[in-house]
């Protein structure tokens, strides 16, 4: 498939959208209510196979903003485009929140409404729990003017060193081990690093990030550290421990998995796929952050109607209701697009 696009760059978002939806999907079955039963397994299982889904966006937006020195002048378009959609969909969720849920009782009036969608741009975690997403993108958005003059200007060493100070930092928070020096560190690590990483692993010429055999390894382990971690945190304290599979992802394993995403997707040649096939990975990749924004109201709306039935064999389901709730969001998306009043607010 010969086009102007990157395709390795709209594989990697096409499954960064797939492990977001997959850990929302998944999400339902990591209750105490069904602590240590068979859809529990299972449940850990997925939830920590898909925790690469945030990552792979950051890596892949810090590789197509840092690869070339960034403008202040293209500050307010980057925003303009993550933060209209934005605008729109949570006021959605919001008013789907208050006339249908009774998020507010049955007694709310307009001006409760008001503020509550106001509430929900201070905290719009208060409104839907994917959103806090928008907010991080936002910073290093704004910021990637500064971090591109620094990566455009140093060295691959100078890039290196930042990133072991990335991994020490990032381990000890893990470890809640409490510093004040720590706690100053904190403003340069978390997604700052993956951010800088999309970048790195496109330029090192180290040859293992250039092994495909290598991402895989990553990949592997990464996905077992997240799950033996949260079985054996949950055996030991008889309850069910989330340490290893958080809000954020940053995690070990989910930086392992991560990583190996992405050196797998950045050395496969996707011309010799299938050009159909390489034509709907575009398409969604095009529509992905539209997708990250509605899919949990997707995935409402089917639980709605008890359209999602996560048993049986629980893993097949979730793959299968992954690839559905992807479909839905993609053609909701789509059809946004082809309307005039709303192409403003489905950005591709």
């Amino acid at each position: 498939m010969k086009t102007d696009r990157i395709l390795w760059v709209d594989w990697l978002k096409f499954l960064a959208i797939f492990g977001v939806i997959g850990i929302h999907v998944s999400s339902s079955l990591l209750t105490t209510d069904i602590l240590f039963s068979y859809k529990w397994y299972q449940g850990v299982i997925a939830g920590s196979i898909f925790r690469f889904g945030i990552i792979l966006f950051i890596m892949a937006s810090g590789f197509l903003i840092l690869r070339k020195q960034q403008s202040i002048k293209d500050i307010p378009r980057r925003v303009k485009r993550i933060l209209l959609p934005f605008i729109f969909w949570l006021i959605l969720y919001a008013v789907i929140k208050v006339v249908f849920k009774q998020e507010l009782g049955p007694t709310w009036g307009f001006n409760d409404l008001l503020w509550f969608i106001f509430r929900g741009f201070l905290d719009s975690t208060n409104i839907s729990i994917q959103f806090w997403y928008v907010y991080m993108i936002l910073g290093l958005y704004i910021l990637s003017p500064i971090i591109s003059t620094w990566i455009q200007n140093t060295s691959i060493k100078e890039i290196e060193y930042y990133i072991w100070i990335w991994i020490i930092i990032s381990i000890l928070q893990f470890l809640n081990v409490h510093s004040i020096l720590f706690d100053y560190f904190r403003y340069f690590t978390g997604a700052f690093g993956y951010f800088i990483l999309g970048y790195y692993l496109t330029v090192t010429k180290d040859e293992l990030f250039k092994n495909r055999s290598f991402g895989v390894a990553l990949f592997i382990i990464g996905s077992a550290i997240t799950i033996i971690g949260t079985l054996g945190l949950s055996f030991a304290t008889n309850n069910q421990s989330l340490l290893f599979i958080k809000l954020g992802d940053i995690t070990p394993g989910a930086c392992l998995q991560g990583i190996g995403l992405f050196i797998i997707v950045f050395n496969t040649n996707f011309d010799r796929f299938d050009f159909e096939l390489n034509k709907i990975i575009v398409n969604i990749s095009q529509r992905s952050y539209g997708i990250y924004l509605s899919n949990i109201l997707v995935i409402n709306f089917l639980d709605l109607f008890n359209l999602i039935n996560l048993g049986g064999f629980t893993l097949l389901r979730i793959f299968i209701y992954v690839i559905i709730v992807l479909a839905i969001s993609a053609a909701v998306i789509d059809v946004m697009d082809r309307l005039p009043i709303l192409h403003l607010f489905s950005t591709k």
